[in-house]
């Protein structure tokens, strides 16, 4: 797949590069690095990312301020798609994947329903899209602005190095990276840990209002429009805080949903239980993601997406039951 993921590169004229709304570090990580490669590589190729505006805090990556927010018809010899399940999770850009000659597209989601409409290498058991197209990259050609951009989209979906999908692999890979010369120290901290004193605030809000359900094994959380108003901040500042929930001792699942519209909320699913698989969950919502950490978007009051969500919960988490307590018995 790398020889021709780099055949359809070097043949394509014009090539953009996509991935989906509301872009997170992933996704930002690989669609710039696919950037930075390409135009290390081919120094005289046209290639343009599309993105939706994402979260400020990510603008230490090369190409960064370069990134186009407006949808184009434009018509591109090769579109290449980065951690993108669905072609509707491409927004208002999926226009220039339907008009490019040739698609190219690299994911780890195991939800990705794109492979029909092209050329896909889909690697589920990757940890992070970042993963995925630094294997389909010559090593050669990666400089240390598509390295800045690769270590930031495998920090931030591994939780630094830290969830399951974490490989000896994944390891190698960002010891590769680091001897590029990256300031690894300073992406971490500041894509990863820091926070403006409003997004402080706001988080200490959802945690202090935050609800234990179902015997205490799931943390739950929300946010209306009216308070992110109050603590003026928008969903690029609140990306983090379900992370920070799932790190309660002794739940199984936490379960974060803010408000995008009226009685219309996004729903961050995040699992510690290997057995509680909440891209199963999402997908049945029409959403996707991973089995440990997924979304997606539910009509209704706060309550009742509650309820919708933790009633798919329960059967996932009995399930695990089932399985845990079959193996001790058999011990």
């Amino acid at each position: 797949m790398k020889e021709q993921f780099n055949r359809m590169i070097e043949e394509a004229d014009s090539v953009c590069v996509l991935g989906h709304i509301n872009p997170d570090g992933d996704c930002l990580g690989s669609t710039l690095g696919v950037r930075a490669y390409i135009r290390n590589r081919y120094p005289g190729k046209r290639v343009n990312v599309y993105l939706m505006e994402a979260n400020r805090k990510f603008a230490y990556l090369p190409g960064f301020d370069s990134i186009v927010h407006i949808p184009s018809d434009r018509k591109y010899d090769l579109a290449i798609l980065c951690d993108c399940a669905t072609l509707d999770r491409l927004g208002d850009f999926g226009i220039l994947a339907r008009n490019a000659k040739q698609t190219f597209i690299a994911d780890h989601h195991i939800t990705n329903s794109n492979a029909a409409s092209g050329t896909a290498q889909i690697l589920p058991h990757a940890s992070s899209t970042c993963e995925v197209v630094f294997d389909l990259m010559e090593r050669e050609n990666i400089d240390q602005d598509c390295a800045v951009c690769l270590y930031t989209g495998i920090i931030h979906d591994t939780g630094v190095f830290k969830y399951s999908a974490t490989s000896p692999h994944t390891m190698e890979i960002a010891g590769f990276l680091m001897g590029k010369g990256i300031d690894f120290g300073h992406i971490i901290d500041d894509s990863f840990y820091f926070r403006t004193y409003a997004q402080q605030q706001v988080q200490g809000r959802v945690l202090l209002e935050s609800m234990l359900l179902m015997d205490r094994r799931v943390l739950v959380s929300w946010l209306t429009m009216k308070e992110m108003r109050f603590y003026n901040v928008s969903s690029k500042d609140i990306d983090g805080i379900v992370a920070t929930m799932r790190e309660t001792r002794g739940v199984d699942a936490a379960v974060f949903l803010y408000e995008i519209a009226n009685q219309v909320y996004k729903v961050s699913l995040r699992s510690n239980n290997p057995g509680v698989d909440v891209s199963a969950i999402a997908a049945h919502f029409g959403g996707g993601g991973h089995r440990m950490a997924a979304g997606c978007s539910l009509a209704g009051s706060a309550h009742d997406v509650i309820n919708n969500i933790t009633r798919e919960l329960s059967i996932q988490m009995d399930a695990a039951d089932f399985v845990s307590n079959a193996a001790r018995e058999q011990e």
